[in-house]
């Protein structure tokens, strides 16, 4: 076998393995009201389990600095795999929200650990030059998950049982768990120069001090965090907002998150070109410019009808999806170029501290719930509060390129 065979063969494996653990966190959302009644919870209890998945993320990628040296990329995905079918057995099994919650919790360290593993992987087989391509490649392919697992999903809850969804999955986890044990993964190429990392806990916790308090990544990322906060409210209301306010079913829900995310994968491939040609402050404008559109846009159609519709919000976040999804490679490519040596510890933090905002995003929904607001409502005070906020960013951002133009 050639090197070009075995390592395009360990790009299939590894991204499929990711395409299957990322479609965990997705393929029940259509049939979260359903799981909601038959589990006998509210919407505000219903949504703990995202609390907790999410919680459970940002433990996993603070630890996963620490972790990421010691093993090899294919050791890593195992280990996901293996907790990803643990999680879906939990969840096929639950008959109360609190076993649920706790496969949700588990199957977020899956995907912690796979979505670091991958970036890390991606990272130590590329340059410079070819990073934020094959990123972008990367997330193209796994975004072919939340468009087509909540499609699938929602399908399988209407004329089966939301069960069935996780019996799916966990068939699915172990096949790529048995195909990836046979094969020899091609490893980040850096581990070949390298000493033997040691575990060091308190070493990880003092650069992440130093990169929080000395590093650009904040403000850099400061606008993208407010899209993971809309984004995360946006995930925990879309089942209520669209099946119990606005009428469809499961499998049609399905439709529109596909419209969503279909945004989101047509907005992996401008970077690819607008990065290279035009550098990072273009790219930062272009995909800020998109976003801000489409909320904009959403406020000025509720000024002028007085409500929301299922197609304003649908093509609304269509574009939401499109300029959000760019931009998320955009600062990804770039906390891992700011200071290379470190990059596990800068992707560990850009990754936690996106899933804090996305958290963040659950719990402003869970006490606009326990406030009464109706899931339009809250709808609305994602766009207004988001558009703000975003607006802020983009100054920040700008400030901060100007010292570190050289890097990126």
């Amino acid at each position: 076998m050639t090197t070009n065979q075995r390592f395009y063969i360990s790009w299939t494996l590894m991204m499929t393995a990711a395409i299957v653990i990322i479609s965990a966190n997705s393929i029940f959302v259509p049939a979260t009201s359903y799981i909601a009644r038959d589990l006998g919870v509210a919407e505000a209890a219903m949504s703990s389990n995202m609390v907790f998945s999410r919680s459970g993320m940002i433990i996993c990628m603070f630890c996963f600095a620490a972790f990421a040296d010691l093993f090899t990329s294919r050791r890593l995905a195992q280990a996901g795999l293996v907790i990803c079918i643990v999680s879906c057995v939990l969840s096929a099994i639950a008959t109360n929200i609190y076993v649920f919650d706790l496969a949700q919790i588990i199957e977020a360290v899956s995907r912690a650990t796979i979505m670091l593993t991958m970036q890390l992987w991606i990272a130590g087989i590329s340059n410079k030059d070819n990073l934020a391509s094959r990123l972008s490649w990367y997330t193209v392919m796994i975004t072919i998950a939340p468009i087509l697992a909540p499609s699938v999903g929602g399908v399988i809850a209407d004329f089966v049982s939301w069960q069935y969804c996780f019996v799916v999955l966990g068939v699915l986890s172990l096949v790529m768990l048995a195909a990836i044990s046979m094969f020899r993964i091609v490893d980040r190429t850096e581990q070949r120069n390298q000493t033997k990392a040691r575990f060091s806990p308190m070493k990880t916790l003092r650069e992440y001090r130093q990169v929080i308090r000395h590093s650009p990544l904040l403000p850099l990322s400061f606008s993208l965090a407010w899209m993971a906060w809309f984004d995360g409210g946006y995930m925990a209301i879309v089942s209520f907002l669209f099946v119990d306010e606005l009428g469809l079913s499961a499998a049609q829900l399905g439709g529109i998150i596909m419209v969503y995310v279909a945004g989101a994968f047509l907005g992996r491939f401008p970077i690819m070109y607008i990065q290279k040609r035009y550098g990072p402050r273009v790219t930062f404008l272009f995909h800020q410019a998109i976003v801000l559109l489409a909320t904009v846009g959403a406020l000025c159609y509720r000024l002028l009808t007085g409500h929301h519709d299922i197609a304003e919000i649908a093509v609304m976040m269509f574009v939401f999806g499109f300029g959000f999804s760019g931009l998320y490679i955009y600062c990804l490519r770039n906390s891992m170029i700011i200071e290379p040596e470190k990059k596990s510890v800068y992707t560990s933090l850009f990754n936690a501290l996106y899933s804090i905002a996305a958290l963040l995003g659950v719990l402003t929904i869970q006490g606009l719930y326990v406030a009464k607001f109706t899931s339009v409502n809250i709808f609305q005070t994602l766009v207004v509060t988001a558009t703000v906020f975003m607006l802020v960013g983009t100054v920040l951002h700008l400030k901060a390129l100007k010292k570190i133009d050289n890097k990126l």
